[in-house]
This record gives C-alpha cells, structure tokens and sequence, in this order.
C-alpha cells in the first residue's frame, strides 16, 4: 500500500441497497457518516460513489450528499435490478484502476459474495483492499479476500458482543502470540500497539477487537496477560512478550513523546466521541455567523433549523470548510450550555433563547465552546496538558494559558478540579448524578451491589465485566444486569480513587447499559409497573447535551417503541409487530389511536413521564410524525392515517408547549434563562393535568 504524505488515497464504492437493506432490518436505519469516518482515518477519500435506486431510498439523499458522496442511479427494473448493482460497481471500480492509478486503496461497502472475484483483481494490480459490510449479510469469501475487512456493527453500536465463533473467525490468542513473534523477529519489541495490530490485519484481514468482544485494542491486550505485557509511555501503549526472557534489553528509558504525538492521541480520541476538533478560525467564524442569524431572525430557532440555514447559506457562497463544520459547532453549542433551550431540555429540535450572556456576542461563545474539548477530554479519563492541548484547539505557537483558562472556567463551574498538574471530574457531578431522581432506583442498587470478589477495582476490569454483561444480554437478562451494575460500581469506585483511564463517560454508559436491561427483563416478563422506572433511567442518561449521548443514540428508537408499547400490552392489548425495529414514531401513532381508549390514555402519561426526564426526546417524536405527513404513506394514506398522525402530534405539541411555558416561568422567577442542570424539575401539577386533559376533550379516529 502507497503512502503519502497527506496520507493513501481511496476510493469508497458503496452497494447501498446491499448495505442499507441489511442495516435497516437489524438497526431501523443505515449510518452512512460512521462507513466514512471510519475510512477517512485511513487517508484521503477521492472518490465517493453508491449504486442504487435513489428513488427507494430519497431519505438517505441529504446524508448522503452530506459526505459528498456521488449518487450513482439504477432504476429498478424487475428482479435483475441487484446483479445490475453489482456489474456496474465492478465496471467502475476496475476502470478506475486503469484511469486513476494514484489510487491506493479501495473500499468496497457490501457484503455479496459477487465482489470476490473484483477484490482478487483489484489486488492483483496492487491494489490495498477494504471491505465494509454487516456479518448477517456478509460473504465468508469475500471477507477473506480483502486485506482488511470491517463489520458495519462494530462501527455504530456499543453493545460489543463476541461473534468470533459464529463467523468462524481465528483464534485471537493465536493471532496475537503469532504477531508478537514477527514483531520480535524483525527486531521491533517493544513494538506500539498499532503497529502491533496491523501486524495482526496483515495476518488475518478480518481482525478486529470488536469481533471478539472488546471495545478497544488495549482491552484486548489486557485479557491477555499471559501473552503480552503492556506498557505506557508518554501516552502512547507499547507491548512486550509476557516473558521477560524473550524481551530485548532496552540501553534506554522510553521518554514522553513530543507534542504532535500527544496532538495526535488528543484528536483521535474526540473525534471518537462524535466531537470533532473544528480549525480555531472555521469554528470562530461559524459561531460568529449563528449569532448573526439568531439577533436578525424575528422567531426563536432550533439549533437544527439554524444549522440548515447555514449550510444552506456556505453552499450558496461554495465554502465547504465551513459548511462541513456547522454540525460540528452546533454539538459544541448544545454541550457548552452557553444557550438555554424552550422547556430546559437541550436539544437540536428546542428553540433557543438567548440565556447566560444576554444579547449574542461570539467571544463569549467561542470560549464556552472551546471548554467542552477540555471537559471531554477529562470525563474521558483522559489527562490534559495545557501545553499540549494548545495546539490543538488554536494554532502551532498557542500559549498554554489559553487552555488553562478554559480550564479555569470548568473549575469555576463544578465541573473538574486540578489534581496535580492536571484535572479530574469532579466529586460532585459524580454525587449529582446519582441524585438524580429518575436514577433513584438505580444508585440504590449500585450502592448494593457486591464487588466481584479477587477482581482488582480499576477500570480494565468494569470494562471486562461490561464486556461480560453484553455477550450474555440475549441469553441472561439477570447475569447480565448484575455484570452491568458491578462494571459501574467499579467505575465509581475508580473516579473517585482518582485512577488513571476511569471515565465519568463510561459510568453513565454502564448505568444506561444496566437500565436498559432492567427494563427489558421486567418488559418480557410482563412487569412493566417495574419496568417504567428503569426506561424512564435510561431516557434520563440519553440527554443530546451529555457526552454519552453518542453511544446511546442509536439504542432510544428501539427503547422508545418498547416503551410506548407498554400501555397496550399492560391492558392485554396487540401492540405493532417488530418492536425495536420499527420507526418509534409509528408504534406511538398507532398505540396512541388504539381502538381500546384505555391504552391512548395510558400511552400519554406515559409521555407525560417521559417528558419529564427527556422533553428532547418528545420533541424527536414529534418531528417524525411531522415527517409522515409530509412523505407518502405508501397505500396506506387515506385520510383515517393522516388524522391519526395529527391526533398523536397534537397531542405532543400541548405537552412540549406545557414545559416551555413552565420553563419560562422559572427563568422568570429566577431572573437567568438558563440554569446549570438541562433537564426540566418537576412540572407544576396544574400544568402537568392540563397536559393530560387537555387532548381527551376530541374523539379518536377509527
């Protein structure tokens, strides 16, 4: 494989109805950002190309052109519109060997055995192989002849799962122990860690830790200690043999690593959070250009409606630079708290009003925006140097003082507290947390619950028993949650023993993860009194301004439609088939219009709760709904449909407006349009009955 020095080139050629087909059956939706981030780390994306009937599939158009992808239509026509996917694919990607031959890798995104016989080709030429595509749809042949293969679900989902043994994949103990004989054999022990792993890819192509259960390389090196000892230095992992007889004599301590090192460790590990580092003058300029558009704008906007403008507005002025970051400065706005959201809950879809700062001047948001990096970085466990960080958040000659104030900020704020030369999360968002009162339930069994005996507390073991708990989720609900709520203890136990590695980030994903279990234990067995408690837990952890939001995100559809489901099958009720699978949008208009009033009743106070912990998410369903009237409903539109999907949303918009006009109340009272905590307090009694009056005074649609 070619390397330059802004990195290989590669072509991305996506089978989309491949790919999308099998995503949506397994995840209600295709991520075609989280293919492209995944292969934009390996180099420079030159072509972006997908096959398919764009028709069919005219949802996914915006995301798709989004990444700049090339949209490449194949009308259906009969039963010959998949081979004629396939031939046309396979064309291109071999003219393209002869017409562009700077190309050094290619990335084919499919599953279909009907691609083998191109991927020996491309390789023939010299070509560095990709394959990117789901497991349940995915060719043994063709996994095997790519260089490196990667499976869609280890890319979008956190509930890693070992599935080594059901696609037969090589023993990882061999891998390992076969990789670390090369590295020694060339000379190269101690070797880093990813120089390690692609050791590893050069000898089986389809090695990834997440295929056998691990979320990270280092945890994978962990659970082998008879194998491998790690080591590391200047925050970079260098792995040895576990036998010190076969480690070479170091003449010489390892030293920290210089600043484009640890730049580098700083940037890969926030853009795995879903938080992009933003060039300082793009971001500045973007901020700048959001103030403009909210002082001029007559009605309060949504942080989404203000992002489409903008994008809008840099496609009309070609600016791609800023047009790709606006996504980027508004999840840094929604999680600097800079602004205060209608209803007190953070989110995309609320109206912004303009809160601790009075009237919009991009300084002061700029700084607050700068200090979530910081902060990620700190609930991420990892340790911030104000000398290092600098350069990344501003320029190559930035002073370090300009991260030590935003630092500064965070510990004016409660957020973090120095410890040292560097920071930690601090004691009481850790107490606060565990307040809250959705989390009640939980924090007294996490206080409960024993420590595994003999396992040392640190957080290599909660991931270890995090790994446990999801590989026995489907086939133990009760093992699982008890290895769930250890791996949280042990967590807690480890941020506030101030360990190196413990992540705030990580505790809210084991009590998220131990929720969602719990509920859908007491789901499945019909207790649902109990089982309303741990969803509305869970909904409360998936808020869209936290740092955990993007593990959680793609888990709220499939909890949100078990949980709408609730007020039917309490009452004995049909519920819609394919729960967890289908759009949560379409199981709340159909329970909420059930033929039985008693489940309309009781699926809107089940909102009512909801709305509570998470007025975001009602916001979401809202939106959605708006979107089915909008689309065609594909022969089941006629007008009994169409007023359904008004009854449902009009039923949400008196609830969001209920909290807003709350929400306004206390801003009011307290004199500050924002307050420290996103999420709403109890709504007055009054407010909360009109909510669940107010929509009952209509009949129902048949």
């Amino acid at each position: 494989m070619n390397t330059r020095m802004n990195g290989p080139q590669i072509a991305v050629f996506m089978d989309f109805e491949n790919v999308a087909t099998s995503a949506e059956a397994n995840f209600g939706d295709f991520d075609v950002s989280a293919v492209l981030d995944l292969l934009r780390a390996r180099g420079r994306l030159l072509i972006r190309r997908a096959y398919g009937d764009w028709g069919r599939f005219h949802r996914y158009r915006r995301p798709m052109l989004e990444n700049g992808i090339d949209l490449i239509q194949l009308y259906s026509v009969g039963i010959q519109q998949k081979n004629r996917a396939d031939v046309r694919l396979a064309i291109d990607a071999l003219e393209t060997v002869f017409t562009r031959p700077n190309i050094d890798i290619y990335a084919i995104v499919s599953g279909d055995s009907d691609f083998t016989e191109l991927v020996h080709k491309l390789r023939d030429y010299g070509k560095y192989t990709i394959g990117v595509g789901l497991r349940a749809a995915t060719s043994d042949l063709l996994r095997r002849a790519c260089d490196e293969f990667v499976f869609y679900e280890t890319l979008v989902t956190e509930e890693i799962v070992d599935i080594a043994d059901e696609l037969q994949l090589p023993d990882s103990r061999d891998l390992l122990a076969s990789a670390v004989a090369a590295a020694e054999q060339k000379g190269e022990l101690p070797v880093f860690a990813g120089r390690l792993k692609q050791i590893m890819l050069g000898i089986d192509p389809s090695f990834n830790e997440a295929n056998y259960g691990f979320q990270q390389f280092r945890a994978f090196l962990e659970a082998n200690p008879d194998l491998v000892s790690i080591e590391e230095h200047g925050l970079q992992l260098y792995v040895s043999p576990a036998h010190p007889s076969l480690t070479p004599v170091i003449s010489a301590p390892l030293t920290a690593k210089p600043v484009a090192d640890l730049s580098q460790r700083y940037r890969s590990f926030l853009r795995e959070a879903c938080l992009r580092v933003v060039d300082h003058s793009t971001r500045s300029q973007v901020l700048s250009d959001f103030a403009a558009l909210m002082e001029v704008h007559p009605e309060p906007l949504s942080l989404n409606d203000a992002a489409d403008m903008l994008k809008d507005r840099y496609d009309a002025e070609n600016a791609l630079t800023r047009r790709l970051a606006v996504s980027d400065v508004m999840r840094l706005l929604i999680m600097s708290r800079a602004l205060a959201f209608a209803g007190e809950h953070a989110s995309g879809y609320a109206p912004v009003r303009w809160g601790r700062y009075g009237e919009p001047r991009p300084e002061p948001f700029a700084s607050a925006c700068d200090a979530v990096y910081p902060w990620r970085l700190v609930e991420g466990g990892v340790p911030v140097f104000p000398d290092q960080l600098a350069p990344v958040l501003y320029n190559s000659d930035a002073e370090p003082g300009q991260v030590l104030a935003l630092c500064q900020r965070l510990v004016e704020r409660g957020l973090i507290v120095e410890v040292g030369d560097c920071y930690a999360v601090a004691p009481e968002q850790i107490d606060r947390l565990l307040e809250r009162e959705e989390l009640t339930a939980v924090a007294a069994s996490l206080a409960r619950v024993p420590l595994p005996a003999g396992e040392p507390v640190t957080p290599a073991t909660a991931e270890n028993l995090f790994r446990e708990a999801s590989d026995l989720r489907q086939k133990d609900f009760a093992g699982s949650a008890l290895r769930y709520l250890q791996a949280a203890r042990i967590q807690l136990e480890s941020l506030r023993a101030g360990l190196s590695r413990a992540g705030f980030d990580d505790l809210k994903w084991y009590l998220a993860s131990y929720s969602s279990v719990k509920a859908g234990a007491a789901f499945v067995t019909g207790s649902y009194a109990e089982a309303v408690p741990y969803y509305l837990a869970f909904f409360g952890l998936a808020q869209e301004s936290d740092s955990v939001w993007p593990r959680i995100q793609r888990l709220v559809n499939p909890m949100s439609s078990y949980f709408y489901a609730i007020a039917g099958r309490q009452f004995g009720q049909p519920v819609p088939a394919n729960l967890g699978r289908s759009p949560a949008c379409q199981v709340a208009r159909r329970i909420h219009n059930h033929s039985n009033s008693s489940v309309g009743e009781a699926w809107e106070e089940l909102i009512i709760r909801l709305a509570d912990v998470n007025l975001g998410l009602v916001r979401h369903t809202f939106r959605e709904l708006s979107g089915l009237l909008r689309a065609p409903l594909e022969g089941n539109g006629d007008h009994l449909v169409a007023q359904s999907i008004e009854h449902t949303r009009a039923f949400l918009a008196e609830v969001i407006a209920c909290r807003e006009a709350a929400g306004s109340a206390r801003a009011g009272r307290s004199g500050d349009g924002l307050r420290t905590d996103t999420r709403t307090t109890d709504v007055p009694e009054d407010v909360s009955r009109l909510c669940s009056e107010g929509s009952r005074e209509g009949s129902r649609p048949g």
